[in-house]
């Protein structure tokens, strides 16, 4: 897996909510490089919870994977005695050691959409040079979430303003909590936004979610999902600050109008057209890490 061809690496982790991922795929499969898929091999989620993901998905993965990107990583992800939490870092680094040395490491959720992904990717390999001696000169991209807290026949009700941040992108993963790095001399914020349905699912999948992710024992979630039950279009306005761990990072709630996701994103990306892209440093650092990478 350590092609030096492959510069811009996307590993998913897959589990109940799979069928969310071939919207993902859909918008970055052009763009990158290799694409590894991991699940676990005992059909469980962190939580030990039984999990089914059927033939069929994998069969119409196969179905787009048109350039023979996709690489399927099945392994034991599930631990008794682990935290959700420790479990999914567990999972990210395997996974990361899966994709293989050198390259841009882009850790993704099947739930979160990188629209106009070509711009990104673009930036991402006219920076190459800074994939040089990563243990030592470690670069992270932090992007701009779009999170998706519910959804009604009408359309979707979405945090704003966009404030919340992800860290996405990254040459030497090394990850401590989720996608949090432990090489973080370098993080610069780049000015785009990465969609995530999060929140934006049917009763029965939240129910889900909250019972397997890696925030299981983070807070109550009980005392949350009855939150989100109630909102509704005559409500939404009132929600100010409530983010569940810090409620500082969800301010309010705006509506957006789409009858599905497609829609979501196609309408989403008119009105909020990503940016071009730019490296927060100096042209003379630049000059230097790009005299430094022929050595």
């Amino acid at each position: 897996m350590g092609n030096k061809k492959d510069i811009i690496k996307v590993g998913y982790l897959l589990s109940y909510d799979y069928s969310y991922i071939f919207t993902s795929i859909k918008q970055i499969y052009d763009e990158v490089d290799r694409i590894v898929i991991s699940y676990d091999a005992n059909n469980k989620t962190w939580a030990g919870n039984d999990v089914h993901i059927p033939d069929s998905f994998f069969t119409e993965i196969k179905k787009i994977d048109a350039q023979n990107k996709i690489i399927f990583y099945k392994d034991t992800f599930f631990i008794s005695g682990m935290q959700p939490m420790e479990l999914e870092t567990r999972q990210r680094n395997m996974m990361a050691e899966k994709l293989g040395k050198g390259g841009w490491h882009i850790q993704i959720d099947g739930d979160e959409y990188a629209y106009d992904f070509k711009k990104l990717s673009q930036f991402l390999r006219s920076h190459r040079y800074l994939l040089k001696n990563p243990e030592k000169k470690s670069f992270n991209f932090q992007v701009t979430f779009v999170t998706l807290f519910k959804h009604n026949a009408e359309g979707y009700f979405v945090i704003t303003p966009f404030d919340e941040k992800c860290m996405l992108i990254t040459n030497a993963p090394q990850y401590k909590y989720a996608r949090l790095n432990y090489n973080t001399e370098r993080v610069y914020a780049l000015n785009y936004y990465l969609i995530h349905q999060s929140w934006a699912r049917d009763e029965a999948e939240i129910i889900e979610k909250i019972n397997n992710w890696g925030h299981k024992n983070d807070f109550d979630t009980s005392e949350f999902l009855e939150s989100w039950k109630i909102l509704n279009s005559s409500n939404y306005k009132e929600y100010k600050n409530f983010h569940p761990l810090d409620k500082s990072q969800w301010k309010e709630l705006s509506f957006f109008p789409a009858k599905n996701i497609d829609e979501f994103i196609a309408s989403f990306s008119k009105k909020y057209p990503q940016n071009e892209l730019n490296l927060d440093l100096s042209f003379t650092k630049k000059l230097k890490l790009k005299i430094r990478s022929l050595f």
